[in-house]
């Protein structure tokens, strides 16, 4: 199972890099054309009309691409009453499974969301207003989502199962911080 660690390890960082990369760019692009929208509207009494547009396109991308970016942090919500009481031994089966099933629903998804953006959405051929951007180019944003996500929960179950501890995600090991909450 060592070629887990020297494959996974460089693809995981990899992923999370580019997720990483899609997440900033669109975050500070919202920013940026929200700040510029202001200034325009305060200074010459108009807004730019393109801006409101791309921010709902950024809005959409990072959605998605937060996906991925949240599972290899380990920061999706969880229901782990039953999980938190079970021995180390059925988590690490549960955890097996949780990811293994979570990674064939997303790649499941990925293929589901491409088929409908680029027959159904495309076939329509629905633009945007202002930018007459196609709007398919825009939900295409779903399947790139649900694949880093996919991809993501496949690199969560083949840690767990080189290791012998849980992991949530490919680095993040399923632990509890027992210290109390800081300024108590």
């Amino acid at each position: 199972m060592r070629w887990i660690e020297r494959w996974a390890g460089p693809m995981f960082r990899a992923v999370t890099r580019l997720e990483e990369l899609c997440l900033a760019t669109g975050i500070l692009g919202i920013a940026l054309l929200t700040i510029a929208n202001v200034l325009v509207r305060t200074t010459l009494g108009t807004s730019l009309l393109f801006a409101e547009e791309v921010s709902r396109f950024l809005i959409v991308f990072v959605t998605f691409v937060g996906i991925g970016y949240a599972t290899s942090k380990g920061r999706h919500i969880r229901m782990t009453a039953l999980y938190d009481a079970m021995p180390l031994r059925a988590r690490k089966v549960l955890m097996l499974l949780i990811t293994a099933s979570t990674s064939l629903l997303l790649f499941a998804l990925t293929w589901l969301a491409l088929r409908y953006t680029l027959g159904t959405v495309r076939e329509l051929g629905a633009v945007s207003p202002v930018l007459q951007v196609p709007r398919y180019l825009v939900y295409l944003s779903a399947p790139f989502g649900f694949f880093l996500g996919g991809v993501q929960y496949l690199l969560a179950f083949l840690k767990n199962l080189s290791t012998s501890e849980v992991y949530l995600s490919f680095e993040k090991l399923d632990e509890y911080d027992d210290s109390p909450p800081k300024g108590i």
